[in-house]
């Protein structure tokens, strides 16, 4: 009997419940890449843009699942002093291994160094992270 109960138990200690729930890691559920910025017409643009110069910050995510999966593109924008001066967000769901990309529009006010901070979620309300967040870092003059 005591063999028995040991060899059950033995998997449950090889494998995590989060990853028996989901099949993979809990921030392996998407991938996000290629994220950049891009003009009105979907022009990729530099690091370095002008001030009230509206731009667009995207990313490519991917559902790295067989299920479905609804999820949050989330912006967060933070100035030099970690202060964020934009927060925006768009919902919407992935098939199986679909890719979208997202953007959501910003407008610079002051030239300085930006820290744009993307994020992809399930949702706003549980915020568990799909994947880990992408950086990009912003100059306006």
């Amino acid at each position: 009997m005591i063999k028995q109960i040991s060899i059950f138990l033995l998997p449950l200690l090889l494998f995590p419940i989060g990853s028996l729930a989901y099949g993979i890691e809990p921030l392996d559920r998407a991938v996000i890449n290629d994220e950049r910025l891009v003009n009105l017409s979907g022009a990729t643009l530099g690091e370095h843009i002008i001030v009230n110069q509206q731009v667009q910050i995207t990313a490519k995510i991917t559902n790295a699942q067989e299920d479905n999966q609804d999820f949050v593109y989330i912006v967060q924008i933070k100035d030099e002093n970690d202060f964020v001066v934009k927060l925006g967000w768009i919902s919407g769901s992935l098939t199986s291994y679909q890719s979208f990309s997202p953007s959501l529009s910003w407008t610079p006010t002051e030239s300085g160094v930006y820290t744009a901070e993307i994020f992809v979620w399930d949702s706003l309300l549980y915020q568990d992270a799909l994947t880990r967040p992408a950086i990009l870092e912003i100059m306006t003059s």
